[in-house]
């Protein structure tokens, strides 16, 4: 735990100096450890040496920087800590295969948010070091998220209940302001929600007060205060991302009963097929440019670590159109990690100004993915 405490402190500073002369002996002063120490420990958490990843956090910052902003590539180039421009020429074609040049002209997608180990990036967001550094609070943004992020339509609940999340004892893990057991808790069986902000949860009880098959537990899903083998099932309704999976495996693995079952199920929206949520998403990069919000459209092959621990046995994937009026979705989009959870209260107001204008009709019918998997505890 404490050599896993260190690469957090050796993250952070990264994050927070890619513009700055960086070298590894700079890193292994702040460590404690020696260069061939740091090395060696970096290696073994995160598949990757700690210089490596210094170079790739800058090439995607370069990326970002090409795609939201009219800098020179030059200037980007220092910005972004390369100690010249053919270095950073160098780097950037070996990683992305064209020139910063045609990369910039072409519009090419962003990188993969994944684009390093899938344990260091799950890292970076449990210690909320995720944003190139830009430390977020989902406490600052549960009221907007009551409001505004319930929006998921009744047959994808209904959906849910037929594929086998009702009349259970369930654990909502990130449950948030309570959505799911507040839309499925009237079909019957238990539900005990968890989330690890204090906030989320005090709108998810106001939410639910009337349910009292309802309750809310102030946790961290990581380490469950339940004992074994005490659900039916787990749910984790858009929050997958955010978890350790070497950790909350094993712990849902423990609290699940003989043949428990797990879902996961997420609302995606895809900036790369609607152009509102694509116009929303460059916007709050001009407030945010660290924001690293990403969706695409469900890959099941990156489910596959899963199966070592559960059976895949139904996968709903559908497309919806959902309505928003103009108000609905500037909330919507208030309420993401980008803007409300990160932002001081006046540059808050200042987007939603800049968000009612840009969208220019009374409502919008935006383009989601919905995916529901269901899983199966091996025994």
């Amino acid at each position: 735990m404490q050599q896993k405490k260190i690469i957090c402190r050796v993250l952070e500073l990264i994050d927070n100096s890619l513009g700055e002369k960086l070298t590894l002996q700079k890193l292994a002063d702040l460590s404690g450890y020696s260069p061939v120490q740091l090395t060696r420990l970096f290696n073994e958490f995160a598949d990757i040496t700690p210089m490596r990843y210094v170079n790739t956090l800058r090439i995607i910052r370069s990326a970002q920087l090409l795609s939201d902003t009219d800098k020179r590539i030059t200037d980007i180039a220092f910005e972004c800590g390369f100690e010249s421009l053919e270095v950073f020429e160098r780097s950037f074609k070996k990683y992305f295969g064209v020139t910063a040049v045609r990369f910039r002209k072409s519009c090419f997608a962003e990188p993969d948010p994944f684009y390093l180990s899938a344990k260091i990036y799950y890292e970076r967001l449990r210690t909320m070091l995720i944003d190139g550094g830009a430390r977020f609070d989902w406490g600052k943004t549960a009221e907007q998220y009551a409001k505004y992020r319930d929006l998921y339509p009744s047959e994808f609940w209904e959906t849910m209940k037929q594929m086998g999340v009702n009349g259970k004892r369930v654990l909502d893990i990130g449950t948030g302001t309570g959505v799911l057991p507040l839309n499925m808790a009237d079909n019957g069986g238990e539900f005990i929600g968890a989330d690890i902000s204090a906030e989320m949860l005090e709108q998810a009880k106001l939410k639910c007060e009337h349910l009292p098959n309802v309750k809310f537990v102030h946790a961290d899903a990581h380490c469950l205060p339940f004992e074994d083998s005490c659900f039916d099932a787990v749910t984790a309704l858009q929050c997958w991302v955010y978890f350790d999976k070497e950790i909350l495996i094993p712990e849902l693995l423990r609290v699940l009963r003989p043949d428990g079952e797990l879902y996961i199920a997420f609302m995606t929206w895809l900036p790369d097929e609607d152009e509102t949520v694509r116009k929303s998403f460059e916007l709050v990069r001009k407030y945010n440019h660290n924001w690293s919000g990403f969706m695409k459209r469900f890959d099941e092959s990156s489910f596959d670590y899963l199966k070592k621990y559960f059976s895949i046995e139904k996968i709903n994937k559908k497309d919806h159109y959902l309505h928003f009026t103009k108000e609905e979705w500037c909330g919507r989009m208030t309420a993401s990690r980008g803007i409300g959870a990160a932002l001081d209260d006046a540059t808050i107001e200042s987007f939603k100004e800049d968000m009612m204008d840009m969208l220019k009709k009374d409502s919008y019918d935006i383009l989601h993915e919905s995916v529901i998997i269901k899983l199966r505890k091996e025994t």
